[in-house]
């Protein structure tokens, strides 16, 4: 079901993808304007630049990327666009904003020089970028290579929100707000690397040293 651009790529029908992450920006801003006066909490997860790839068209060949190129510097837009909005609606001093990813890039993006990419345990498949902004409360500039998983956002953002964890289920993940605010390490733990949804772990590390199975073997 859909249609063909332009470009001879299949659309869904009634969804122009091409416009996803100018759509989800807007509705991103216009939640932010809506609850501007009461606490809130703000996902956007947005499908670019998973496949297939479909940049914006009113910035579509601009860098030097290509396709792919074209719907980072989209995804860069769209950042800009929501911390804007943080600033003119007088939220970014009262606002945690964190910027990550759940895998590594696909064989159109770089890992950063580290081995591997999406779906593989070693480094570049699983070590991402993550940006934390809370002026006033975390140091701008501020670099750690504490590890940590995203599986830490879920306790460290209740803690910072004075809230305790659910007692009806395991959390795996640990509170790194201390890294955050102080700087303070985290203690020593060990990491499970998982290559797909549903998968059994294939590599654990810790802050010292990695150990990674063969490709079907099993932790």
């Amino acid at each position: 079901f859909g249609f063909f651009d332009e470009d001879g790529e299949r659309q869904p029908r009634g969804v122009d993808q091409r416009l996803l992450s100018r759509r989800y920006t807007e509705e991103a801003v216009a939640f932010l304007e809506r609850h501007r006066d009461e606490p809130f909490f703000l996902y956007l997860a947005h499908n670019a630049p998973h496949v297939p790839h479909f940049p914006d068209p009113a910035h579509a060949g601009e860098s030097e990327g290509g396709r792919y190129g074209d719907l980072v510097e989209d995804l860069d837009r769209s950042t800009g666009a929501v911390l804007a909005a943080l600033d003119r609606l007088g939220l970014s001093e009262r606002t945690l904003v964190i910027a990550t990813s759940d895998n590594g890039p696909d064989y159109e993006g770089s890992p950063g020089g580290l081995r591997g990419r999406k779906q593989d345990t070693y480094e570049g498949g699983m070590r991402v970028p993550m940006l934390v902004r809370w002026p006033g409360r975390v140091a701008a500039g501020a670099v750690t290579d504490t590890p940590a998983m995203n599986i830490d956002l879920f306790p460290t953002v209740l803690a910072l929100a004075g809230l305790p964890l659910p007692a009806d289920r395991i959390v795996d993940g640990a509170d790194v707000a201390p890294v955050w605010l102080g700087g303070a390490p985290r203690p020593d733990r060990f990491l499970f690397y998982f290559p797909t949804i549903g998968a059994a772990p294939a590599a654990v590390r810790d802050a010292r040293i990695k150990y990674r199975l063969e490709n079907g073997q099993e932790l």
